[in-house]
């Protein structure tokens, strides 16, 4: 793995909403390590962190962090555009993406597969012309799920969830460590 792009919508008024968890997932891995550099390309912000140790291929322990700079439902413009930039292949793209159909504070990491209704990684299949894209689903569906999907997901934490969130973020973060040092195999092993 040599990139993780978040999913996401851009804006402010965006930023704590469950369907934000890709983005949120990017704030803990930039909390807990060093940017070593950021570019900003039309479709995508990319930020470059550097953990300690090797990855599994024995290089440097560093990732690309995308964003891209379009809403949800487009974000294949955005990763494209940083796959392309980058010269990197789509299986060594992680996305990471809120998914109504866990509950909230599960995570899940798959090889390949489908967009299981995640409108933001059927965009990301579109555009990179394959299913062979590893994911990191990451749950947010509340006791209290509201009938409509839009408005849920476009909806912030309750307070009696924020805690279950975070650590949900942090068990992602480290998996996202996982895959990078010990592989995809390794990492879902250990969090599916």
């Amino acid at each position: 793995m040599r990139v993780l792009a978040g999913l996401g919508n851009p804006g402010d008024e965006y930023a704590e909403h469950r369907h934000n968890a890709g983005w949120m997932l990017l704030r803990v891995l930039e909390r807990r390590h060093r940017v070593v550099d950021t570019k900003e390309l039309s479709q995508a912000s990319l930020s470059r962190i550097r953990m300690k140790g090797r990855r599994e291929d024995g290089g440097p322990a560093e990732i690309w962090l995308v964003r891209s700079r379009t809403y949800m439902n487009d974000s294949g413009r955005g990763v494209s555009q940083a796959v392309k930039d980058l010269r990197v292949e789509p299986h060594e793209v992680l996305v990471a993406f809120d998914d109504i159909d866990l509950p909230l504070g599960k995570v899940r990491l798959r090889k390949s597969g489908g967009s299981g209704g995640q409108n933001g990684m059927k965009s990301v299949i579109e555009a990179l012309g394959t299913q062979e894209i590893p994911r990191l689903r990451l749950g947010i569906r509340g006791e209290r799920a509201a009938g409509d999907t839009a408005d849920y997901v476009l909806s912030r934490f309750d307070k009696d969830e924020r805690d279950t969130a975070a650590e949900m973020l942090e068990d992602a973060a480290d998996a996202v460590e996982t895959v990078l040092r010990a592989g995809l195999v390794a990492a879902m092993n250990r969090y599916n």
